[in-house]
């Protein structure tokens, strides 16, 4: 199964690669995450229009009900204690902990997040996954 951060979940929408998304989870963070993305590109970027910005989001929202949503709720010390320990954000820290506690392989578009997590658990961009559509 795999984990997949707001880097993967937004550019597989954009791709229109969907299909992933009914066998995989993700953190209640990366909503967030993935709207902001959204907005970035709208409002900073306007590499995107407002009309598409808003189709994105209504996309985002309904994948959000069909993935397993994992939370850091109660392992929140853990998960400062091994952001410490790599030098990573909390949210960064947060996929990699959600990904070995729960055995699943972390899907993220961030090179950097890709190369440590690799230290501790399976990490693949959403090209591979894209590419090797069995997992």
């Amino acid at each position: 199964m795999l984990l997949l951060d707001s880097s993967a979940i937004v550019n597989l929408v954009k791709r229109g690669d969907l299909s992933v998304f009914t066998k995989a989870h993700t953190l209640d963070l990366a909503l967030y995450e993935s709207l902001n993305t959204v907005w970035k590109e709208v409002y900073l970027i306007k590499r995107i229009n407002v009309e598409t910005g808003f189709k994105l989001t209504e996309i985002i929202a309904n994948i959000f009900n069909i993935m397993e949503v994992h939370t850091i709720k109660e392992s929140e010390k853990e998960v400062l204690g091994f952001s410490l320990k790599e030098g990573l954000t909390i949210h960064d820290a947060s996929y990699i902990y959600v990904a070995m506690k729960e055995k699943l392989i972390l899907v993220t578009d961030d090179a950097k997040l890709r190369q440590v997590a690799s230290k501790y658990v399976k990490a693949l961009s959403s090209i591979d996954i894209s590419k090797n559509s069995c997992l």
